[in-house]
């Protein structure tokens, strides 16, 4: 398949994710794993962080967290020309190896040791408050999934979104 398809099939299954209504027998915690994955199919890290030849694209997430095990089963599937790495994190543990980090509510309420400036995308589950590093914020709207944009957080990583990602989201803000 060639990239830019491969791209636009991309963004139908994000779109198609997030407006599949709740009467789908589809298990949240799946769903919101299949949109972290499909989020990532549109960032662009900078080349001095972007994952090296035949390295894969490090997801990382806390053991403890409800999405580790969804996560965990897209392990191998190719991001970006990458194989997806889920990496479990213990809680203090540093994450200067991980090009993505995802955030539940217990994880946001221990200190974050993602650096100021590290090109790592946090994307974090439906918070009243995100954490200022929060690049995308999963949120629940009735009975749908969708997710908010942060683009100064985007910018103070390095990060780069796709303007189809950016038509996606329920909110981009700048704070």
């Amino acid at each position: 398949m060639k990239p830019a398809s491969r791209c636009w099939t991309s963004l139908l299954a994000l779109a198609a994710t997030l407006a599949a209504p709740p009467a789908w027998a589809v298990d949240e915690q799946e769903l919101k794993a299949a949109i972290v994955f499909n989020l990532l199919l549109f960032v662009e890290w900078p080349a001095d962080a972007a994952p090296s030849s035949g390295g894969g694209l490090v997801l990382c997430v806390a053991a403890s967290n409800s999405l580790a095990a969804p996560l965990k089963a897209l392990q191998g599937r190719e991001v970006r020309n990458r194989n997806l790495e889920v990496r479990e994190l213990a809680p203090g543990a540093t994450r200067a190896s991980c090009h993505a980090v995802y955030l539940d509510q217990a994880d946001a309420l221990r200190p974050t040791s993602v650096a100021q400036n590290a090109p790592t995308l946090v994307i974090c589950d439906d918070l009243e408050v995100a954490p200022p590093a929060a690049a995308i914020v999963l949120r629940r709207v009735g009975g749908r999934m969708g997710f908010d944009v942060n683009l100064e957080a985007a910018r103070q990583a390095r990060l780069q979104f796709s303007s189809k990602l950016m038509r996606l989201a329920r909110q981009v803000v700048e704070r």
